[in-house]
């Protein structure tokens, strides 16, 4: 088990390349694929837990026609990607197609790894199975509390916490390659919560951490952060940007084929394509995405309805911003 304190395990930052030095690229680092964007859970903290949020966007499951589709585009690409990540706004596994999706991702070998984040709540000895031979090489799953009774507060939804418990440890025992990693998104909890939560899962994982809670796009319509946002999610100090590094090199496929900038997309608010009009490799090359990674890098954000008032920017791993207009210059090129 590895504690995870101050660095972002998701996107990687120990390593990484320099954006200012890689931009424009040919093709994305990473793709956020919705497999749907229903949630079992009514989290507080999330947009996709308020009935009243969730109307402003269609939800649905993807269907196997719109993932054929994406796949061949994928691999239209020059290069692999770097990660595919198969979670948006919903709870993956609601969609009985998934283990099927990564498989078939796993077989085109058309990204470096394949991730998971699940809530968990659908974990079964049979589907723990399905998930590891699927070729899975991250499975990340989000503990809401550590009690029935907190589920139930923060989620809406009795649970069976110990059955919870008990299929994550089931997973662990399985897991062969892939790696498994336990957060908690931190709401408050007393410091015998915070020790329980250690103490349940941190011998059945890979990598645990304690999330700070973070804002989405148009983070006005609702404090996701429930009142914590001190720090990040990665235990570090929130730091304000003018350019949001995202649109550089992540899209977000959403369940229904249209592509949004970037997973924190919760509205739909940043619509840059459909593939069903037109493919990926096209959409990434697109006049929409341009417009508005030259409105980032001339220091215009705020003006876009969505991206303007977005929470998330703060805690992103790269900033670019002493970079822009070297940057600007790059991509007017």
């Amino acid at each position: 088990m590895n504690v995870i304190e101050g660095k972002d395990l998701r996107t990687g930052t120990e390593n990484r390349e320099k954006l200012q030095d890689s931009i424009p690229l040919d093709t994305p680092y990473v793709l956020f694929i919705e497999p749907t964007s229903i949630c079992n859970m009514s989290c507080k903290f999330c947009p996709t837990g308020d009935k009243s949020l969730r109307k402003i966007r269609p939800n649905g499951i993807m269907s196997w026609e719109i993932y054929l589709k994406l796949i061949k585009d994928i691999k239209d690409f020059n290069k692999k990607l770097k990660r595919i990540n198969f979670y948006k706004d919903g709870e993956s596994l609601l969609n009985i197609n998934f283990c099927k999706m990564v498989n078939l991702a796993k077989e085109e070998k058309i990204s470096e790894s394949l991730w998971l984040k699940t809530n968990g709540l659908l974990l079964n000895p049979e589907l723990n199975q399905n998930l590891i031979n699927s070729g899975l090489d991250m499975i990340g799953i989000s503990v809401v509390h550590v009690t029935s009774d907190g589920y139930k507060k923060i989620s809406g939804i009795h649970i069976d916490y110990e059955k919870l418990k008990n299929n994550i440890k089931d997973l662990y025992n399985k897991k062969d390659n892939c790696k498994i990693y336990i957060k908690l998104a931190e709401i408050g909890f007393t410091q015998s919560e915070r020790d329980k939560f250690f103490n349940d899962f941190g011998n059945i994982c890979d990598y645990i951490a304690i999330e700070g809670l973070h804002g989405w796009s148009k983070s006005y319509v609702k404090d996701f952060t429930m009142g914590t946002n001190s720090k990040s999610l990665d235990g570090i100090p929130f730091i304000k940007k003018t350019v949001c590094p995202w649109p550089f090199y992540e899209l977000a496929i959403n369940w229904n084929g249209t592509v949004s900038l970037c997973n924190e997309d919760w509205s739909h608010g940043t619509l840059i394509g459909d593939i069903h009009a037109e493919s990926l490799k096209d959409i990434w090359n697109g006049e929409k995405i341009y417009n508005i990674q030259k409105m980032m890098l001339e220091g215009t954000r705020e003006k876009h309805p969505v991206c303007g008032d977005c929470f998330y920017v703060s805690c992103a791993p790269d900033n670019i911003d002493e970079y822009r207009l070297q940057i600007l210059e790059k991509i007017k090129k």
